[in-house]
């Protein structure tokens, strides 16, 4: 390798060294904003699916055994009333769809039915997989009268629930996770 060669070299070190520093300093700086609206997010969206709660504890026995059937349930929360009674639960489950991991929060009360689902987070494809966040999808009585003592499915598949047209992948992936959510919740509401 000759001189010019070397200098070139040591230019593009330098060039990358800073570059790889200045991409450090500024994630450390926005990491933590991120975070907090993260769980700003989650708090306001706990809100929606378990409209009847005031009060939200995260609960990590209750996770544990949540997960028994599974990782796809990645965190766990009781919900109280103003009585401090506990009157539901809310996990937030993670389900495959067609192009991106689907994060869900499924709310289910005391009584074993749902009260909210809502779209944490998705990259389905742009103008049909990401309809599944919109209320058209997620209000269908299919999904809003769901109970413990069911098992949802898409039309499709023979069940009652209507899929996005053009998404059937990601819509089964949103059922998958509110079936997931359902299952761990039938044991757990013995304990509430």
């Amino acid at each position: 390798m000759d001189r010019e060669q070397r200098r070139l070299v040591w230019i593009l070190t330098i060039i990358c060294a800073v570059a790889g520093g200045v991409l450090a300093l500024l994630n450390g700086v926005t990491e933590p904003k991120i975070a907090k609206q993260t769980e700003e997010t989650v708090k306001h969206a706990l809100h929606e699916v378990l409209p009847a709660a005031t009060r939200f504890q995260e609960d990590s026995s209750m996770l544990e055994e949540a997960r028994i059937g599974g990782e796809e349930i990645t965190d766990f929360f009781l919900g109280y009333d103003q009585n401090e009674t506990p009157i539901g639960m809310v996990m937030i489950v993670e389900s495959r769809g067609y192009s991106s991991t689907i994060k869900l929060l499924v709310g289910i009360s005391a009584e074993g039915l749902v009260s909210g689902v809502k779209v944490l987070s998705q990259s389905e494809t742009p103008g049909l997989g990401n309809k599944i966040v919109e209320d058209s999808f997620l209000l269908q009585p299919a999904l809003q009268d769901a109970s413990i003592r069911q098992e949802l499915a898409v039309t499709k598949d023979g069940g009652e629930v209507q899929a996005v047209t053009g998404a059937t992948v990601s819509s089964r992936a949103v059922v998958r996770g509110i079936n997931k959510a359902l299952s761990a919740a039938r044991p757990l509401l013995a304990n509430l």
